[in-house]
């Protein structure tokens, strides 16, 4: 990255600074008393050097001798190698303090930093559209939100250390220049030289930082793949497939950081050369040209030394800055960019159902889709009323049930819940009056209880207990170890798909939504388990609006009205009987069950 753009990048974030200007100053503060003890430490090894060859005659030599007599006498303290010795370890070991005290400053701004960094951007993430999930994979999500934002604290953190050593250097020139101005011009013309010696290898470490940074997100989201699928590839048994390709990537790994290794050991010896070149030049110069007294050359050599340590680490600071800020992807796209695609909703109130959702000629497409998911789809779902949708794997039966939650947003047409339009409603009052139970039920890493509390601000503990129960699920969660507080590991891993149904129906019975999708709720169940889901179900869905979607006809056959979705579209609709008489799909599909 540019040194333009590694300053856009940071300017960018600059706001992020500014809840931190008090701390900023304090920090401003702390470089210069820093820099100038740590100068003063420096600056006094001269006179000492001086005084060491000529002793009490050096007090007699000029105006800056007279002038540090001066000093000394008013703080009661006679001319000597020991009270200089004092001196400057008195004012070297407080530049460590304020040194130290410098870094703990840097850690209560940039740590917060970051914090506030990934806290905004899991906000705006979160707020995002779906498609901004199905668009990005797992492993970019986790790169933006955990190590992004800590390569830009860093590299704000890096910036202001680099300015801190650039404060020293002008600050240790000015030393120099004090010693020999002719020394120091040659000094800074070699130094120069050194620097862009440094800004070749920047580039090539940038190159690696870049691939680094595309590496890791793609060995997260693999791992993250194989913890989620390892069901299936213990049944496939494609251990070793996935460890070839594990190998794959972890060899990259390997390689990309063998390289960056190479370049910066590289950068190191190419300095460590042409450092130790350029102090034999200068010694050369200073005692052969320029017949610099060694008094002069001994303080020279030695501001010098303490020169070089800070002009590698502001090198450092800049390859360091460059790499970290080449791996800042995701992050100013979701903070700066033009905002996350996301859904709109309105301020009216909706306290209830009072009549009937309807969708009033909806189609949908899913984007980069060919043909529409939904297609001109008309229907009415009547207060307390059970309207079941049946059709093949990919009719559009899902995702009609994910336009209904306002997952996603009709491409076309409209949805209207007593004659408003749903996009009107205020999202707080629509998520009350709808719940969920799918097949496919999402269990966080959490306990039992909090897993059926997820979604409701506050209930009674005979709330809780009583949603159990009628979810049939008090049985099984009596026989864990720890009961409603054993912790069911990502994605209920410790229970069957008949107990996480349960979890989820226990879950909306602690809603009590009066809107109610169940979403293929009774699919691939065991007998003893389907008996006990549908009971629970059946006690839901009293007194409750149902949008049914299931392949076996015994949920559906009571359902005020069927809906047979073939491709998108309507084929067919009518009660259970009415549809068996007729010679649609829907009397292929009973037939089928029958057989």
């Amino acid at each position: 990255m540019s040194s333009p753009a590694t300053a856009a990048t940071l300017l960018a974030f600059r706001g992020y600074l500014a809840p931190y200007r008090r701390r900023l100053g304090a920090l401003v503060g702390l470089v210069l008393l820093t820099t100038a003890t740590e100068g003063l430490g420096v600056g006094l090894l001269y006179p000492l050097i001086e005084y060491i060859q000529m002793g009490d005659a050096y007090l007699a030599r000029g105006a800056s001798s007279a002038a540090l007599v001066r000093v000394l006498g008013a703080l009661g303290l006679t001319p000597s190698i020991g009270v200089f010795m004092g001196l400057i370890f008195t004012v070297i070991a407080a530049s460590l303090v304020l040194r130290f005290a410098l870094w703990m400053c840097s850690a209560w701004i940039f740590n917060p930093l970051a914090q506030a960094l990934r806290e905004d951007g899991f906000r705006e993430v979160l707020d995002s559209h779906l498609f901004y999930f199905y668009s990005n994979s797992s492993g970019a999500l986790i790169n933006t939100l955990e190590a992004e934002p800590d390569y830009l604290a860093q590299s704000f953190n890096l910036l202001i250390l680099s300015l801190t050593h650039a404060v020293s250097i002008t600050l240790y020139v000015l030393l120099l220049l004090f010693v020999s101005w002719r020394l120091t011009l040659i000094v800074a013309a070699l130094g120069l030289t050194r620097y862009l010696v440094s800004g070749l290898f920047i580039r090539r470490i940038n190159a690696v930082g870049s691939e680094y940074g595309e590496l890791r997100t793609r060995m997260k989201g693999y791992l993250i793949g194989i913890h989620q699928g390892i069901d299936v590839v213990k049944s496939c048994g494609t251990e070793e497939r996935e460890k070839s390709l594990f190998h794959t990537t972890s060899e990259r790994i390997t390689a990309n950081a063998v390289a960056g290794s190479r370049v910066n050991a590289e950068s190191s010896l190419a300095e460590g050369l042409l450092g130790d070149s350029l102090l034999c030049l200068l010694v050369f110069i200073a005692v052969s040209l320029l017949h610099l007294p060694m008094a002069a050359l001994l303080s020279f050599l030695f501001v010098n030394s303490r020169i070089i340590p800070k002009i590698t680490a502001v090198n450092a600071g800049r390859i360091q800055i460059g790499e970290y800020l080449f791996r800042v992807k995701l992050l100013p796209e979701v903070l700066f960019g033009k905002g996350l695609p996301r859904i709109r909703w309105g301020a009216r109130p909706k306290e209830s159902l009072e009549d009937c959702i309807r969708f009033e000629d909806v189609s949908f497409s899913y984007p980069g889709g060919d043909l529409p998911s939904l297609d001109g789809i008309s229907l009415c779902l009547k207060k307390r009323g059970t309207l079941a949708l049946v059709g093949e794997s990919g009719s559009g039966k899902s995702t009609l049930a994910r336009l209904l939650l306002r997952l996603f947003e009709p491409s076309h047409g409209r949805i209207t819940v007593d004659g408003l339009p749903l996009e009107e409603i205020r999202r707080k009052d629509w998520t009350r009056l709808i719940s969920v139970v799918s097949q496919d039920t999402f269990i966080f890493d959490d306990t039992v209880e909090n897993n059926i509390r997820y979604g409701v601000d506050s209930c009674t503990e005979a709330e809780f207990r009583q949603a159990v129960r009628l979810a049939n699920a008090e049985e099984f969660i009596e026989a864990m170890p720890e009961k409603e507080k054993t912790r069911l590991g990502e994605r209920g891993v410790k229970l069957s798909g008949g107990q996480r149904q349960r979890i989820s129906i226990a879950r909306a019975f602690l809603r009590d939504s009066p809107i109610l999708i169940l979403d293929e709720a009774t699919s691939a169940m065991d007998a003893v388990t389907e008996k006990l889901i549908q009971d629970a179900l059946n006690a839901l869905a009293k007194e409750r609006t149902l949008l049914v979607i299931a392949h076996r006809f015994t949920t559906i056959r009571h359902a005020d009205e069927i809906v047979v979705l073939d491709k998108g579209r309507i084929a067919e609709s009518g009660t259970h009987s009415e549809l068996v008489a007729g010679a649609g799909l829907y009397r292929k599909f009973h037939d089928l069950q029958v057989c």
